[in-house]
């Protein structure tokens, strides 16, 4: 991930007064639609005379052509009015194309196997950001002299792992939701991940691979370190190649920091692989097991509501590996922690949204997160699936239909495009655009582009990127909860999230290198392009319009390959 050591001219806001180019008007998902999912295409109005209706044809089938007109309806957004082409009721297998005011669509399916087709590149992408080994067509080997502490510049082996984005950096919480992606990828769909017949191999081979590096940066006393080549602050001093010899002036550096997040990940994920492995190598299941209660032991649970919730999961995938009662009770009280901070009252003034988590119990304000928003609903509904029969369960149920009922779906109401906002706020935090919700709260689609310096309030600082894994991290969510909750409304919550991501935006721009029409080309400069890696994605100027970079400008914020996108998207397809 790129931040600090961007040039000073990228770090100001280079792209904050661009707004969506007109054209295409169309949008919609450029993969397509399984057979019964509700399927829209949207149309931008601008000042051209309003179309009245669109029409959809099948292509390829020359011998029994099919076609169908239909009106179109209006759809007020806050991000631009759009005319609605709904067409959910065709489950016709085949290739589609849609025309609107002589404009028309990119190609798309409707087939079962839109999505799970994708797998199989969207995995790829692990495979290619490997560091430590040649990489064919990509990279020699690399990074064989990984690493020396920065503390007290003791040398310790942490070769392997993932290069986590279009840089060569090693960062802990980043990469380690590779690692999230892959075993619930293994867990949702086993040997039938890939229509191919590759099975389950591909995946732990891919696992064993990343896990080598994370396992390494355990340090003696269990806990784990945050990364490798992270640099000083995020810079740029580590961020590149090396020579391969330990010792020489261009050795990377470990940063041996410990967060408490790190910590949590890094049990649950071993947890999860101990159970994965556990039927085809018994010992190194068992080693990482050993790992994980390490650092449980050794590690304070507790923190803000993101932090406390990867804590549950911790204590929950710990519980399925061991069977032990105790830590399925540890895995409630922290449960019950976390629920103590949903604002489950409507607050200031409004009575339009509750059911959102605060940060902390002493803090007002909203949980967001640019890549995991919706980790404190998901996690509560890992614990009901998994522990149905507890006294909690329906408490754990009852919070997170809260949430979605009283917060994700009205804010996701906002647009045509049917995505959630970044967040809300008391009133405005700085002079970028908040746009009004309801009493004292305001909101943004996409994060702050100016932010006031804690350290100095009288001035502000810039620090945001595109929205990718916040909106696929409710895809992850809206996915289990239909699963649970049996709520068609709440799948359909999940592939808006996801549409958006695959081209349903309004740059009609697919994310996901190699896979539909008009990608960006990403900031990836050690790499290139990566076949099935997705970038960073759609974020906001001051205004809190829609800004992407179209122009081969190389911005980070919105073009860079991030792990957690390709995690989170293998996640919410395993479980559609």
């Amino acid at each position: 991930m790129l931040a600090a050591s961007a040039p000073a001219a990228e770090r100001e806001f280079p792209i904050e007064k661009m707004t969506p180019t007109q054209q295409p008007a169309i949008a919609l998902n450029h993969l397509g639609f399984v057979p019964d999912a509700r399927k829209l295409a949207l149309y931008r109005t601008g000042e051209a005379p309003r179309p009245a209706e669109f029409s959809l044809r099948q292509l390829g089938d020359p011998e029994k052509p099919f076609q169908i007109t239909r009106p179109l309806r209006s759809r007020a957004s806050e991000l631009g009015e759009c005319l609605v082409a709904d067409f959910s009721d065709l489950t016709r297998e085949g290739l589609y194309q849609i025309t609107i005011n002589g404009e028309r669509s990119v190609p798309f399916f409707i087939r079962p196997d839109v999505w799970r087709r994708v797998l199989p590149k969207a995995v790829s992408y692990f495979h290619t950001q490997r560091c430590g080994v040649e990489v064919p067509n990509v990279h020699p080997a690399c990074h064989l002299d990984d690493a020396r502490r920065r503390d007290n510049g003791e040398r310790v082996d942490v070769t392997g792992g993932w290069h986590d984005a279009g840089d060569l950096r090693k960062w802990m919480s980043a990469t380690m939701m590779n690692g999230f992606g892959l075993m619930h990828l293994a867990r949702r769909l086993g040997e039938k991940w890939d229509k191919g017949g590759a099975g389950l191999a591909p995946l732990l081979e891919e696992m064993r691979w990343g896990n080598r590096y994370f396992l390494k940066m355990q340090d003696r006393d269990g806990l784990v370190w945050a990364d490798t080549a992270g640099g000083v602050n995020g810079d740029g001093v580590d961020d590149h190649w090396t020579d391969n010899q330990p010792g020489t002036a261009d050795d990377r550096h470990i940063n041996t920091g410990k967060s408490g997040q790190v910590q949590a990940m890094f049990v649950a994920l071993q947890a999860m692989v101990a159970q994965q492995f556990r039927p085809v190598d018994a010992a190194y299941s068992a080693q990482c097991l050993a790992a994980a209660q390490r650092c449980w032991k050794a590690s304070k649970r507790g923190g803000d509501a993101g932090q406390l919730a990867w804590w549950v999961r911790a204590a929950l995938e710990l519980h399925r590996a061991t069977g032990e009662a105790d830590l399925s009770t540890e895995a409630a009280n922290l449960a019950a922690r976390l629920i103590e901070l949903q604002q489950t009252t409507f607050p200031d003034g409004q009575k339009s949204v509750r059911g959102y988590w605060r940060t902390a119990a002493d803090s007002n304000e909203a949980y967001k997160s640019g890549t995991q928003s919706a980790l404190p609903p998901t996690v509560l509904l890992e614990l009901a699936e998994t522990l149905p029969r507890h006294p909690s369960a329906n408490r754990w149920l009852d919070a997170v239909r809260l949430h979605l009922e009283d917060y994700a779906r009205p804010l996701a109401a906002r647009s045509a495009y049917g995505i959630l906002p970044y967040g809300i706020y008391r009133g405005a935090i700085s002079s970028d655009r908040y746009r009004e919700l309801d009493g004292d709260l305001s909101y943004r689609f996409f994060m702050p582009v100016r932010v006031k310096s804690s350290a100095n309030p009288r001035r502000q600082t810039a620090k945001w990127y595109g929205l990718t894994s916040h909106l696929e991290s409710y895809a992850v969510l809206g996915a289990l909860a239909a699963k649970l909750l049996a709520r068609r409304e709440y799948s359909d919550l999940a592939y808006r999230q996801l549409e958006w991501v695959m081209g349903a935006n309004p740059f009609g721009s697919c994310l996901m290198t190699g896979e539909g029409m008009r990608n960006v080309y990403p900031h990836s400069r050690f790499s290139g392009l990566i076949p099935g890696g997705i970038v960073n994605g759609i974020a906001g100027n001051l205004k809190d319009e829609a800004v992407l970079d179209t122009t081969y400008g190389y911005d980070w914020r919105t073009c860079e390959y991030w792990s957690p996108h390709n995690a989170h998207f293998v996640w919410a397809v395993s479980l559609l």
